[in-house]
């Protein structure tokens, strides 16, 4: 059974689908520190409420955030993440060398996240046993 929902928040869209072991999380509209604050809360509100340890988030937004506001995301959302897998595909070919960054931020961290330069290699990590 697939479970779908969509969220729009001003700024940004999100469209939630469970698929096989993990959540598939569509994220549309316009980034700023704030609405990332809130679309990665309500990602993980989300994972947790159907109990589930994976979630590819494939990302289309305009706009992005500055390394400083990367560093205070990570630092307040790594923690909420314990035990679960991220993957991350993003649209916007420009946050590329931003995505990186993260990625390294948290994962020495402790995070289990990767970022993927095409949806089909993120789907199939996070599929992945």
């Amino acid at each position: 059974m697939q479970n779908i929902k969509t969220v729009k928040d001003g700024q940004f869209n999100l469209h939630f689908e469970t698929r096989n072991n993990y959540l598939f999380v569509r994220l549309t509209g316009e980034d700023s520190y704030e609405a990332s604050r809130s679309y990665w809360r309500q990602i993980a509100d989300r994972v947790r409420k159907l109990e589930l340890n994976r979630v590819l988030i494939h990302e289309a937004l305009d706009g992005g955030i500055t390394e400083g506001e990367l560093f205070e995301l990570i630092m307040e959302f790594v923690p909420a993440s314990a035990g679960i897998r991220v993957a991350l595909y993003d649209e916007n070919k420009e946050n590329h060398e931003l995505n990186q960054l993260g990625e390294l931020i948290a994962r020495n961290r402790g995070a289990e996240i990767r970022i993927f330069q095409s949806l089909e290699n993120a789907e199939k990590w996070i599929s992945e046993n």
